[in-house]
């Protein structure tokens, strides 16, 4: 149960088919009363008087472009929205690294816009519950729009467990490839293996000492610091392999245990301290955000990060279209799982990544505040049509495609421009693992079919794997108020003794002690409510797929 397993972040992001879902048929709905939470039937949207509704969101990393000439709120995709909605959007969008405190500070102040995009759900169902917020859930029920790409089945999994609320519309997620793993520079692989894939751990750490020796200035080892998750990304990949991710825990025993107090975790930090004294750690993985980490993974020869499937086509793409010369000789390509685990590993399956659910973390609110909530679910509704999938994945035949022998064929340089892929952020509801069809037919083309097949091989390892694991996250779980208010200082409280840990700071025995008093500190607080909940709902668990509740 990784951190980065219950989360969705772009370009962070799992997904999973869960259970076949029964479209309820009804007309469509969200006609009633300007201030009525409970909507009526009758009317078209376009009939109505034109107003302006405001709205903030989550760019999920994939910024307008271009930037100083791209108005968020008039372009040709939201226009589309508008459009169906007969609204004028006026909307707010942070720089992704902004994002989370921007957002923060929103909900903070109350001063809620009249249509919310958020990726942040714990910190958003909190103030929903407060009042902030309103059940979506009878517009849903009236709005087979929505319903097309929303299952009833995903709505439960989106209720608030709390409340008994729904809060959200949830973005969709059960469409792309399945897993995660090792994303790797096989080009290096190749340069400094001789293109055979290490096969364990030992394998990894030789193949960093090639790379830095023949390169004195690469940084083989690098790392991406998130909010509170200092691991992630290239900083992961040992925690990974050692089935100890340092945000996660795991059921052994039947006990809910946090990785961060298994021998596994103190191994991999040993490693980690290792690692960094021969120099083959980023000196500066502490404090490398996204722009300092893509920087280097693209210009220092940084050999791996850890990533789910959905991730690797998309980033090669981009990397064959908008990359130097040199970078578009790169080969990204997900590694075979070990063919030998470390000996202080419990069991490999700690280590492989299971199933995502079919639904995302991200979803669309509507705030008590908005000033005509109706309206506002004409404007969901509208981030549900085909015109804004189809422009959004396809675009335009004769612009961004043609057709041949009854087939859609992308114009490469047209369908793949950064002029409109940008546009996947506004897929709120289908998500952005939907439109396969014009995405694989897209990276083939920019990629070139070797490598494309090479990397579709490798995905379909980490799919199987995750399918024998199951479902990754715990449907249903909603942890405690007073856990979630502390769940920053918990993890900043291991992001430091680790990082001391790491860089020498203080010896591994200081570390043990740092350990044990986190442990007395935060292990009852934040994992005693999930143990209860497990032991309570096994049956339940099971039956959806989650099958770790057995372990």
């Amino acid at each position: 149960m990784n951190k980065s397993q219950l989360s969705r972040k772009w370009p962070a992001a799992i997904s999973a088919v869960l259970l076949a879902g029964t479209i309820a048929s009804a007309c469509s709905g969200g006609k009633g009363t300007a201030g009525d939470d409970t909507p009526a039937p009758g009317g078209d949207p376009k009939a109505k008087e034109r107003i302006e509704l405001s709205m903030f969101y989550n760019n999920s990393g994939l910024e307008h472009f271009p930037l100083d000439t791209t108005d968020p709120s008039n372009n040709p995709f939201l226009n589309i929205v508008e459009q169906i909605a007969n609204v004028d959007l006026k909307v707010e969008v942070p720089p992704y690294k902004d994002y989370q405190t921007k957002f923060n500070l929103l909900l903070s102040s109350g001063k809620l816009p009249d249509l919310l995009h958020t990726n942040y759900p714990d910190p958003t169902y909190k103030a929903a519950r407060d009042g902030a917020f309103i059940d979506l859930k009878p517009y849903y029920d009236k709005s087979p729009i929505v319903q097309k790409y929303i299952t009833p089945q995903m709505m439960e999994l989106a209720k608030d467990p709390i409340s008994g609320k729904y809060w959200r519309i949830p973005m969709a997620y059960d469409k792309g490839p399945q897993g995660a793993g090792i994303f790797a520079r096989y080009d290096l692989v190749e340069k400094y293996n001789g293109g055979k894939w290490p096969e364990t751990v030992e394998d990894w750490v030789e193949l960093l000492r090639k790379i830095k020796k023949a390169e004195p200035d690469a940084i083989p080892m690098s790392n991406r610091v998130i909010g509170d998750t200092m691991f992630a990304y290239g900083g992961a990949v040992f925690f990974q392999l050692y089935g100890a991710n340092p945000y996660g825990s795991r059921i052994q025993g039947g006990k809910v245990i946090p990785n961060v107090v298994l021998p596994e975790y103190k191994a991999a930090v040993e490693l980690m301290r290792s690692l960094y004294a021969e120099g083959l750690f980023d000196k500066e993985f502490a404090t490398t955000d996204t722009t300092k980490w893509s920087t280097k993974w693209l210009n220092n020869n940084v050999l791996f990060q850890w990533n789910t499937a959905d991730q690797i086509l998309p980033g090669l793409a981009a990397n064959m279209t908008t990359g130097t010369d040199v970078q578009k000789k790169y080969k990204f390509v997900f590694a075979p799982p070990l063919t030998k685990y470390p000996s202080v590993l419990a069991d490999k399956k700690y280590a492989t990544p299971g199933l995502g659910l079919p639904i995302s973390t991200h979803g669309l609110y509507i705030p008590a505040s908005s000033k005509n909530k109706d309206r506002a679910w004409d404007v969901i509704e509208a981030f549900a049509s085909e015109q804004l999938k189809e422009e959004i994945f396809w675009g335009k035949e004769g612009e961004t495609y043609t057709m041949k022998d009854g087939k859609r064929v992308p114009i490469a340089e047209k369908l793949g421009a950064k002029e409109r892929t940008w546009s996947k952020h506004l897929a709120f509801i289908f998500g952005f693992t939907d439109g396969q069809d014009a995405q694989n037919a897209l990276y083939e083309l920019q990629i070139g079919t070797p490598l494309f097949n090479q990397v579709r091989s490798s995905m379909n390892v980490l799919q199987n794997d995750a399918q024998k694991i199951g479902l990754a996250a715990i449907p249903g779980y909603a942890e405690p108020d007073e856990v979630v208010k502390k769940n920053s200082e918990m993890w900043q409280a291991v992001n430091k003794f680790t990082s001391e840990a790491i860089m020498g700071r203080i010896t591994m025995d200081q570390f043990v002690k740092e350990v044990q008093d986190w442990e007395k500190k935060y292990r009852t607080l934040k994992y005693e409510p999930l143990q209860k909940y497990i032991d309570a709902n096994k049956e339940s668990l099971r039956k959806l797929g989650y099958t770790m509740v057995d372990w």
